[in-house]
């Protein structure tokens, strides 16, 4: 076979295209400089630099500049006089420094790779979350319940958010019902924002009516529709057919909650909640809907669609049949009223209602937001499909206290890891060649060990999969099954002058590796499940051991394969 031929062949090549494609996803930047800011605290940077904010350098105007690469080289300049020149994405900034300041801020390296670490290696944050309105004197099996429920919207928001490694556990201090959790790779006000947050998210229209006028309400909930006639009674009541109702008074009509937003002696507006976070089925749907882009005057802007329940559309209906339709050569026909959206009892957005939706079951509204800078709209967005996506939890949440926890290893780990995966690499291909004598078949040995190394990185990069201790020790498994089956792959295709030929001994050579793997996936199987439930390092073990061997059988082995039919073929 020649050395082109081998090149050209679909297994070579698709392990090359694998290759090229985990480099791609990791993005490699050894060089890369900086950091990011993740808090500023009340001092000398506050209100002058901005959450998010990348400083590559910095210096005392008139000295040498400094590359900043960590919390530490940005403290060298505490105590100094002058003007202090940081270096930033968002153009140089300029601090007066009087001698005596304390730098109050935190930041993190600039990432020169796309990987994710787990608690283990990056550190992370732990908070401590009181429900406060469960109270161990009166623990029942509702409150258990309460406590799971709660753990269960806290680990979707996190997963929705983003992939990290997470860890929730139930604690008893005292009297008191807590809740831990460990996030690698989090920030405080990450923390803060997106697990003590309530969750509850409405959607309200609201219905302006003079004093003596009807509006109408039934049709799509009971298929009929009902006369309502409004009276104001004085400036705190009305009276809707002949029932009175006072202002800030939740009261319900035909199935919808309305309530007095705002009263004079001629007319009322009643806000009618039309959605609530349980008519939430589904988060970015349809596709079309979605979008991130600049916004005008500056900063970017976001939306996306969410899918409603049958019933919430129906209260759609239900209000908006009574709102009148505005015409205007600028936007086109749009309704009266618009629909509010609100989190945690704050507005987060009013949008204007198409004319043509009319009395119509809507099902399909677009939820839209805005950040100053492209990361901050990325995280608002995010932090609000986490949100709207795992429902409000059913008590309100204290945060006891967040801690920053630095790693249990750190990089020093990771450096060991690689070293000792090289020199394992180098120790087993020695071993081999001292067995086959053959220079090719040790240098294909490496290089196949490598690649399995690098295409499992680069799912884990692809999929922002948090790779712990033990999630590390899942692909040194992996690399080691692989070997046995390279040996296996060897010697079956060696065989040929005795028994048959390169390609039945590589038939029977794939046949006891495709045994093995589906032996070791089922077995890793078990492992994944109870992980996932109950300790999520373990299942990073058997995830990564799974992908390991996957990588092993459909990818790199056919491409060794058909590198020592080359090499014995010669």
């Amino acid at each position: 076979m020649e050395f082109k031929k081998l090149l050209l062949n679909w297994q070579v090549l698709l392990l090359i295209f694998c290759i090229i494609g985990a480099i791609i996803a990791i993005n490699p930047k050894p060089k890369l400089a900086g950091v990011v800011v993740t808090s500023v605290g009340e001092g000398v940077f506050y209100g002058k630099i901005d959450l998010g904010t990348t400083i590559y350098s910095a210096n005392i105007i008139g000295q040498e500049g400094k590359e900043i690469n960590s919390l530490e080289d940005l403290l060298q300049f505490q105590g100094s006089k002058g003007y202090l020149n940081l270096n930033t994405d968002k153009g140089n900034k300029n601090i007066r420094l009087e001698g005596d300041e304390i730098f109050n801020i935190s930041v993190e390296k600039l990432k020169n790779h796309n990987l994710n670490f787990g608690l283990d290696i990056q550190g992370g944050i732990r908070a401590l979350l009181e429900p406060i309105n469960i109270s161990s004197t009166n623990l029942t099996n509702e409150t258990n319940t309460s406590i799971s429920e709660i753990i269960s919207i806290l680990e979707t928001r996190v997963n929705v958010y983003g992939l990290r490694q997470a860890e929730f556990r139930k604690l008893k201090i005292g009297d008191k019902e807590l809740i831990m959790v460990q996030i690698a790779g989090g920030t405080k006000k990450e923390i803060e924002e997106l697990l003590s947050r309530e969750g509850r998210f409405e959607a309200k229209i609201p219905i302006t009516l003079r004093n003596g006028s009807y509006f109408e309400l039934g049709k799509f909930l009971e298929d009929k529709n009902e006369n309502f006639l409004v009276e104001v009674l004085s400036n705190n009541s009305i009276k809707i057919n002949d029932k009175e109702y006072k202002v800030n008074e939740t009261f319900n009509l035909k199935g919808i909650n309305f309530k007095i937003e705002n009263l004079t002696e001629n007319q009322v507006v009643l806000d009618g909640l039309v959605y609530t976070s349980k008519d939430i089925k589904d988060i970015g749907i349809p596709p079309r809907s979605n979008y991130f882009g600049r916004a005008q005057g500056g900063g970017y802007r976001f939306q996306f669609g969410v899918v409603i329940s049958e019933e919430g559309s129906k209260k759609f209906a239900e209000i908006t049949q009574n709102l009148k339709k505005v015409v205007s050569q600028e936007r086109g026909s749009y309704l009266s009223e618009k629909i509010h959206f609100y989190l945690d009892y704050k507005e987060t957005d009013a949008l204007n209602i198409a004319g043509d939706l009319k009395g119509k079951e809507v099902k399909n509204p677009v939820i839209t937001g805005y950040g100053k800078t492209e990361k901050e709209a990325t995280q608002n967005r995010d932090n609000l499909k986490a949100v709207l996506k795992s429902g409000n939890l059913p008590v309100k949440i204290n945060t006891v206290s967040v801690d920053q926890l630095s790693a249990t290893l750190g990089k020093n780990y990771l450096y060991l890891v690689a070293l000792a995966g090289f020199a394992a690499i180098i120790l087993v291909s020695s071993v081999i060649f001292v067995r086959y004598r053959n220079l090719k078949i040790s240098l294909g040995i490496i290089l196949t060990m490598f690649s399995e190394v690098l295409i499992i990185l680069g799912f884990a990069a692809l999929t922002n999969w948090n790779l712990s201790t033990l999630a590390l020790a899942g692909i040194v498994a992996a690399i080691g099954f692989g070997v046995d089956d390279q040996i296996l792959i060897i010697d079956e295709t060696r065989k040929k002058e005795k028994k048959y030929s390169i390609k039945e001994g590589l038939k029977r050579a794939f046949f006891m590796i495709f045994g093995a793997g589906a032996t070791t996936i089922f077995a890793m199987l078990p492992i994944l499940v109870i992980g996932f439930g109950v300790y999520k390092e373990i299942a990073g073990f058997a995830l990564t051991t799974i992908i390991g061997v996957l990588v092993g059988i459909l990818i790199t082995r056919p491409a060794f394969s058909k590198y020592v039919e080359y090499i014995l073929a010669d």
